[in-house]
């Protein structure tokens, strides 16, 4: 049983998850500087809970300095609207508890299902925990001065930092189009090593299952805010395009290649990738009538890099994404989320407030930033948070008791906030695994030393604070895990259902749909990504919901499986539509029994692939899918 622990694999990601790789530091030094900016800006401008302004750009800040002046904008947009709308509100219920209860509640509600159902995400939830501050300051500011000085601290709480967070951005961030090259580069390079050692690196896995959209929004805003030349928008657009096709390709070359094939693919591709990372448009050494047959595709490819419209004779375009889900009101997920949520938030603030006890108020914000959509992703995300609740915590501590005393002005605060956050923003800046455990170690480390205006030397309130987060996490954990859990399975289900629509998709398309088929490929080694790293999750789930290993194992050998035959189907030919049709009754039978969880005998039966010469490698490797799901076919 020890073999079979997941806790020393989890340990071992762990550790590979905080190691160093290009950009990290830039973010993390660029996070840290901006929250000490914050955190001074607050002591001058005597704005209250500067920890929460800091916890908004750790929590908000990523590598594109263009996507974090659009989400800052946006908050400071909805926080500006819902600050309006909010004075009529307190006006009635200034005087009323109950009511002031039913507003903070169902304002939540609305707000974190917007996070759920709409691709506003982390904004919508920011929202909702602005209101529901708001209305916690109505028993902490005098009656006369709610509706101004109430609603302009909460203003100034969430708008300052974000204000802040656009002018360091512009003038020390990293813009889209640097990091769409980058990326360019690093999938030239990471396609050498694929094809040269025969053998997937996780760098190269990662830049697979992130899929294709990401770069292509970013290059989409690029030209909407013409922040290169058009030549240069239009060559990054399809280089983007054209260096994913080359991933996909890399993943589905024969093993028979030989070597000296090979290793001259290798030295074309790090050619093109030192080309492009010196600005310059890379040059195809080798004709591509002059290679052997499998690898035409991909110096096809490659010599598009060369093209002024970098491979894609259409400008690519990511997936639109619906402004609501097409479940959004049909799956009652997003309501349970909204509401488990929305009753923790309003329960954290009953119990501080019924024990006369507001120094642990972070109970109620704890909340908000710690419940996620299935059980083992919040359970996860609460050992997350414990563990960096207790690292952060002994470091603010550590600095109340060795360093405030020596600090004699904000500018020393400044100094002992830059490094407390750098190294919160070191873990953050890693992968979902790790990233919530350095937000919490951050967070923790600034509500322990931001007490007041100015250096504090008060350890009880600090205390207070950690008390405060570890009552959130309990209570977010009894209502998650008790009421409507959700088990990780049920999510793998709904990404194993968009992986196999975009393997349909791709079944059909023709090899003159160049783009169309690239999209497609995307959006199906997104979902498989996605689905690995739920499966991932599962050792956090209650044992009561979590699936067998039986049923784990054959679940991560279908998501295996599934990885290969997009590789196939992306190089293969149009299909007449029997793939399509097999495609979508293994969707049928697999998702079905997945969401249902039914235990079956066959389980665990493998199969073999099929020995007959008629038969195509795509559906033999369809026939060994549909033998681990165990489908009856006609």
């Amino acid at each position: 049983m020890a073999a079979e622990s997941p806790w020393g694999k989890i340990a071992r990601q762990a550790w590979a998850d905080i190691q160093p790789f290009p950009g990290r530091m830039g973010l993390t030094w660029r996070v840290a500087l901006l929250c000490a900016l914050v955190s001074a800006t607050a002591m001058l401008l005597k704005i209250p809970e500067a920890a929460i302004s800091c916890y908004l750009i750790i929590f908000l800040s990523k590598q594109d300095a263009v996507k974090n002046c659009i989400m800052a904008l946006g908050v400071i947009l909805m926080a500006s609207t819902v600050v309006v709308l909010m004075i009529p509100i307190i006006n009635v219920s200034i005087d009323s508890p109950a009511m002031r209860l039913a507003v903070m509640f169902f304002a939540s509600y609305i707000f974190l299902f917007l996070s759920s159902a709409t691709p506003l995400g982390e904004q919508a939830a920011i929202v909702g925990l602005v209101i529901a501050f708001i209305m916690t300051l109505v028993t902490m500011v005098p009656v006369g001065e709610v509706a101004d000085k109430g609603l302009l601290m909460a203003w100034k709480m969430a708008c300052m930092p974000m204000f802040l967070m656009i002018l360091f951005n512009l003038l020390f961030g990293t813009p889209s189009q640097t990091l769409v090259r980058n990326r360019i580069v690093e999938r030239l390079r990471c396609a050498a090593d694929r094809i040269e050692i025969q053998q997937a690196s996780t760098a190269f896995n990662t830049l697979v299952s992130e899929g294709n959209d990401d770069s292509l929004q970013q290059m989409q805003l690029v030209k909407l805010l013409h922040l290169i030349s058009t030549a240069c928008s239009r060559w990054l657009s399809g280089a983007t395009e054209t260096s994913y096709r080359i991933l996909i390709i890399a993943e589905a070359l024969p093993e028979s290649l030989s070597r000296a094939a090979r290793s001259d693919l290798a030295v074309e591709l790090r050619q093109a990738a030192d080309a492009i990372a010196n600005d310059t448009c890379p040059v195809l050494q080798v004709a591509p009538e002059a290679t052997e047959t499998g690898l035409q595709p991909l110096y096809i490819a490659l010599q598009g890099l060369s093209q002024p419209d970098g491979g894609a004779a259409q400008p690519p375009r990511p997936r639109k994404i619906p402004l609501l889900a097409a479940d959004a009101f049909s799956n009652p997920i997003h309501q349970r989320y909204a509401l488990k949520t929305s009753a923790a938030a309003v329960l954290c603030y009953l119990i501080y407030t019924g024990m006369q006890w507001d120094g642990i108020h972070t109970a109620m914000i704890t909340c908000y930033v710690a419940a996620l959509g299935t059980t083992g992703e919040t359970l996860r995300k609460l050992t997350l948070r414990i563990v960096g609740c207790l690292i952060g915590a002994a470091m603010g501590i550590f600095s109340l008791a060795f360093i405030m005393p020596h600090l004699s002005s904000v500018g020393g605060l400044m100094g002992l906030v830059f490094f407390g956050v750098l190294i919160g923003a070191w873990v953050s800046s890693g992968t979902e695994r790790i990233y919530y455990a350095g937000v919490q170690i951050a967070l923790a480390f600034l509500l322990t030393t931001l007490n007041g205006f100015g250096p504090s030397f008060d350890i009880s309130q600090a205390s207070n604070r950690i008390y405060g987060i570890l009552l959130g996490i309990f209570v977010i954990y009894v209502i998650f895990t008790q009421f409507w859990p959700r088990s990780v399975i049920n999510q793998v289900a709904r990404q194993l259902n968009d992986a196999l629509d975009a393997l349909s998709d791709l079944s059909t398309l023709s090899r003159q749909d160049q783009q169309l088929r690239t999209q497609a490929a995307s959006t199906a080694y997104f979902a498989l990504g996605q689905a690995e790293e739920l499966l991932d999750m599962v050792p956090f789930e209650p044992s009561r919901l979590r699936a067998s290993a039986d049923e784990l194992k054959r679940v991560e050998r279908i998501v295996e499986e599934l990885n290969d035959l997009t590789g196939q189907l992306y190089m293969a030919e149009q299909d007449d539509g029997t793939i399509k049709e097999r495609l979508q009754r293994l969707k049928s039978q697999l998702v079905t029994e997945l969401e249902n969880r039914r235990n079956r005998a066959s389980s665990t039966y493998e199969g073999s692939p099929l020995d007959d010469g008629a038969y195509s490698d795509i559906e033999r490797q369809l026939t060994r899918i549909e033998r681990i799901v165990h489908v009856e076919k006609s």
